[in-house]
């Protein structure tokens, strides 16, 4: 069952029961309402308007990793695909926890990645009249420390022209199943940092060091999208998908893709977090849209 929430001009579709994703987010403008995230399209949370990563964000390399002297593997978790994006929590139903006009809370009590990862997670929705705040923690439900990660996955629309600005000093080069090869340095604030349009074919970076603050404007439209996340979603990841979909992902998360590489030599990257049983990692992250000076789109 979907919940909706709403603040003055903002509303909010939740799908609990679709890996705790949101299904819209809407602002209501004279003449209609705008969605500030690609409204969702069937019942799978990869098609909808963002959903949680847990219990780690990205991926793992070739699916393997070592922690404390033991060995783990994980399978594939999407149809066609040689690793597991993303965790679990995106793949299972949430239920509800606290739900009224203006705020929600959804949980997964069990969660699971095969015989790897025992976990628990909570989001918190809370909507004002001047944006969304989302709050994602996990838990450690295993009788071991573990390592762990999180983040979210929105998509966005491109209303026309959709300028993306942010300020980066890094960014990791993958392959084309998304493993990391190499992280490059970025000057002057990385290649979004003036502002720029994500382009149109498949594109899958993560920049390092890019401070917790990202905007999204919509110059057709005279709208913009401002983001601000907690110092735990310590990378953002730039997405175009090869569909050709006319959308692309901002992604705050807490680690690099690969991250979990040198752990058996007690290397810890940044963004993955140790977890003891019942210890939690969580963050928070806002939407707060915003006017822009509108123009016309060029033919």
């Amino acid at each position: 069952m979907a919940l909706e929430l709403r603040a003055g001009d903002l509303s909010l579709l939740l799908q609990p029961e679709i890996g705790g994703s949101v299904g819209a987010f809407r602002m209501v403008r004279p003449g209609g309402s705008i969605d500030l995230m690609r409204p969702a399209r069937g019942a799978a949370a990869l098609h909808s308007g963002m959903f949680p990563m847990v219990p780690f964000a990205n991926c793992i390399r070739d699916n393997r990793f070592t922690f404390n002297g033991n060995a783990y593997r994980i399978k594939p978790n999407m149809e066609g695909a040689r690793l597991n994006f993303h965790g679990s929590g995106w793949l299972t139903p949430w239920s509800v926890v606290t739900h009224a006009d203006t705020h929600a809370e959804l949980v997964l009590e069990d969660g699971r990645v095969d015989d790897v990862y025992a976990y628990s997670a909570r989001q918190g929705f809370m909507l004002d009249n001047a944006g969304l705040t989302v709050t994602l923690s996990v838990s450690n439900r295993g009788p071991e420390p573990m390592p762990f990660s999180l983040g979210l996955h929105p998509w966005f629309p491109r209303h026309g022209t959709g300028l993306v600005q942010f300020i980066s000093n890094g960014r990791w080069r993958g392959d084309d199943d998304g493993l990391a090869l190499a992280l490059d340095p970025q000057v002057g604030g990385g290649d979004y940092a003036l502002g720029r349009e994500p382009p149109q074919d498949w594109q899958n970076y993560c920049h390092t060091g890019w401070q917790g603050r990202a905007e999204i404007a919509w110059p057709e439209i005279g709208l913009g999208l401002r983001i601000t996340a907690d110092p735990v979603f310590a990378h953002l990841m730039v997405h175009v998908p090869a569909s050709g979909e006319a959308v692309f992902c901002l992604e705050p998360q807490s680690n690099a893709p690969c991250a979990f590489d040198g752990l058996e030599n007690g290397q810890i990257a940044e963004g993955v977090h140790v977890l003891g049983p019942d210890e939690t990692v969580s963050g928070s992250v806002r939407f707060a849209p915003f006017a822009v000076q509108a123009r016309r789109a060029t033919k």
